[in-house]
């Protein structure tokens, strides 16, 4: 019992109060801001990092405190990275933090980010098309594949998804509203474009029109100074495509800004990036990879990191890199495209392809192509086959890149003085199948403690195998925290999720499966954990 002492106007009860006020300026943290996760890999950098994560450490992700807390059901598979908006009011319901998922069944989820329980609300966009009419046996349907994205400042969640209609098929823009699902300005609107072109295959009196059989909306979509842009590649090569680059009024999506192929001259250069979205920088110029087709260095870009001058309304190209042995990825079919760019503050552009190599490009002088490469700051052979994803943690001073390659383990490398040590700074020990990863970093700045990676992977190297969800220290991925088959009853993660990123935020970890669940992981609710005393007032309060 507290003593009121020599305080007359203070009773037990007031001191009472007065101690507990104390000692929750004493024990309790401050709260850390909210993070919102409202575009594919982050941000617009697309460096698949939250670097305002205070709830994770490399302390209490482990197998004791750390798993599965609830799961979420919904219709179909999900391609698309969960995005994230907290504190958002929803019409007779309260305030709630939110997780929006996508599905390939064309339905779109927003639920309470914090605890099972049914959607808050919850849209179908038309029906879907049947993955066999693209011969892409891994999928069920085929609707919405790229990760939507969310203007928070009008509470809209804009995405794209692709329907089969009395025999028709047609991609459509939604524009939904956060709160309620509700489609708002002007939406939906179904996309259609024209562009000059003189390609054999398919221009006709001068113009190539989008056909949208014969085209895959596998990226992410990027918002940029009001214009929602769409990216498009082909079903696996096959037909005659181009790679799309398509925009939209976002106040407006009746009203298309601009379209703009990747090969107006010839054929291909799909814009698909294993679903990472197109990168934008502070100036407004959009960054995207291409894969296969033609190249000329003057209007056909294929096997190319290009950049966009968006600033006129219609995108054009700025700058570009085409690696020296573009040719011969062309007739391999390793594209340079399988993994789209990010950017780094220095102004640098980082990205890879199915060879493995890594490219180091100045994005204010990105080199064009040449012999041996020497025009860009640097290019190194980083991992074996395949790179399809990659994570980025921009740390003061020592700046860490991760990425996998087909049947390897997990590898970082580290940056000093603007260079990459091509030697990995660490490894993992653990191998996975083929690089189909869901990767991303959770960290509180550059703290090392904070650091962890995550990757969902496929061990038995199918497409649609039991996939694992595994923690990593950051700084050494020799040191996994903890893994959802470690105990598979509580944290089993299900069918992996091709190329879906993990979304981080505000503790939890959000990952997307083919399972017709969505998987929730955090901090474990502790039944009976001991008190935590405060030895100045000898007051138990519980945890």
């Amino acid at each position: 019992m507290l003593r009121s002492g020599n305080h007359p106007d203070m009773t037990t009860a007031g001191m009472m109060a007065r101690w507990t006020t104390l000692l929750a300026a004493v024990v309790m943290p401050l709260a850390a801001a909210p993070v919102d996760i409202l575009t594919a890999n982050y941000n617009n950098a697309r460096t698949n990092a939250n670097l305002n994560e205070t709830g994770l450490s490399t302390a209490n992700v482990n197998r004791t405190k750390f798993g599965k807390i609830f799961s979420l059901p919904v219709n179909g598979f999900i391609s698309a990275q969960p995005l994230y908006v907290h504190g958002l009011g929803i019409p007779g319901k309260g305030t709630h933090n939110v997780i929006y998922v996508a599905t390939q069944h064309n339905d779109v989820y927003a639920f309470d980010a914090d605890k099972a329980g049914a959607s808050l609300w919850h849209v179908n966009l038309g029906p879907a098309v049947p993955a066999s009419d693209y011969n892409m046996n891994d999928l069920q349907t085929v609707g919405i594949l790229g990760t939507p994205v969310i203007d928070r400042v009008t509470s809209t969640i804009y995405a794209v998804a692709d329907t089969k209609e009395d025999g028709k098929y047609i991609y459509r823009l939604h524009a939904l509203d956060l709160a309620t699902g509700q489609e708002t300005f002007g939406a939906p609107v179904e996309i259609q474009a024209t562009v000059a072109g003189t390609s054999r295959f398919d221009s006709h009196a001068g113009q190539i029109q989008f056909n949208p059989v014969q085209h895959l909306q596998r990226p992410g979509l990027l918002l940029l100074n009001n214009v929602v842009y769409a990216a498009f590649g082909s079903h696996g090569d096959t037909g005659i495509w181009h790679g799309w680059l398509i925009g939209y009024n976002a106040k407006n999506v009746q009203e298309q800004t601009s379209a703009t192929i990747m090969s107006p001259g010839g054929w291909g250069a799909s814009i698909w990036q294993a679903g990472r979205a197109p990168a934008a920088d502070e100036e407004g110029n959009i960054y995207a990879s291409t894969g296969n087709g033609s190249f000329d260095g003057k209007a056909n870009w294929g096997e190319s990191f290009v950049k966009l001058d968006a600033s006129s309304g219609t995108p054009t190209i700025a700058d570009w890199f085409a690696p020296e042995d573009w040719s011969s990825l062309n007739d391999l079919d390793n594209d340079l495209g399988s993994c789209g760019p990010l950017l780094t503050s220095a102004g640098d552009l980082i990205g890879g392809g199915k060879e493995g190599i890594i490219y180091l490009i100045n994005r204010a002088q990105m080199g064009h192509v040449q012999a041996g490469n020497s025009q860009i700051p640097q290019s190194f052979q980083a991992v074996g086959f395949g790179i399809f994803n990659l994570a980025f943690w921009e740390r003061a001073g020592n700046p860490i890149l991760y990425t996998r390659a087909d049947d390897d383990v997990l590898k970082s490398f580290s940056m000093r003085n603007g260079r990459f040590e091509t030697k990995p700074l660490s490894q993992a020990t653990v191998r996975a199948g083929l690089p189909l990863d869901g990767i991303a970093i959770s960290a509180n700045g550059s703290s090392d403690s904070s650091g962890i990676v995550w990757l969902a992977s496929t061990a038995n190297g199918r497409q649609n195998g039991a996939g694992t969800l595994h923690a990593y220290a950051a700084l050494n991925l020799k040191q996994e925290l903890w893994n959802s088959d470690s105990n598979s009853s509580r944290d089993s993660l299900g069918t992996l999720a091709k190329f879906a990123t993990p979304t981080v935020a505000n503790g939890k970890v959000y990952v997307a499966t083919f399972s017709g669940r969505l998987m929730v992981y955090g901090i474990l609710p502790q039944s009976s954990t001991p008190p935590i005393t405060c030895r100045a007032c000898a007051l138990d309060v519980p945890r």
